[in-house]
């Protein structure tokens, strides 16, 4: 497959660093997919691929660190491998078009002041979070996506995004009050 997304690529420095990215991350993104497609690793193969492809597609990806890059990555990987069994079932319940998003009166997730120590146990507390939730956050924050941007790599509607980040929020949200125990400790916000 390398061969075929060097193919893709103009310059010899856009070829040094597709190898770079798929050399380094290969392994990764095809145990994440695995861990989404159980039984079907042709399925998680098609889910790694696709990820590659929407990557190269997006070639000023290729320009973000390392670790950025690579949370890039494994969130596309998983909502690919997502889409497939979609397309495999068919039957999914609920899609999040569906969602009507609650306008939120409270203080905003980002803008509260948090200390180093809570910062960690913030990225804990998102890994916990379910897909498209998970990824729509650590795109947002992390690695500072627009809604569509976002969009376009996960192939969501920006009315998704939109509801994922809301409902995302509203977990960690009732996470922190839960953690608080409801003590009076009230989170500081700006502005």
């Amino acid at each position: 497959m390398l061969a075929f997304y060097l193919s893709m690529m103009e310059t010899e420095q856009e070829c040094q660093r597709v190898t770079e990215v798929y050399e380094g991350f290969k392994m990764a993104c095809l145990r994440t997919a695995k861990k989404t497609i159980k039984n079907d690793h042709g399925l998680a193969e098609d889910a790694v691929h696709n990820a590659f492809l929407s990557l190269i597609e997006k070639k000023e990806y290729l320009n973000l660190p390392d670790r950025k890059l690579k949370i890039l990555l494994l969130a596309i990987v998983k909502n690919r491998a997502i889409d497939l069994l979609r397309q495999e079932s068919r039957n999914a319940a609920v899609y999040l078009d569906d969602m009507e998003p609650i306008p939120s009166t409270e203080c905003p997730i980002e803008m509260q002041i948090i200390t180093a120590e809570e910062y960690k146990e913030l990225r804990v507390h998102i890994e916990t979070l379910s897909e498209p939730y998970r990824s729509v956050i650590q795109l947002k924050y992390f690695i500072k996506l627009s809604n569509t941007e976002i969009g376009e790599l996960l192939k969501l509607t920006n009315r998704q995004v939109e509801t994922s980040h809301y409902y995302a929020t509203q977990k960690l949200r009732k996470i922190y009050n839960y953690n608080l125990g409801n003590n009076g400790d009230e989170v500081i916000c700006n502005g």
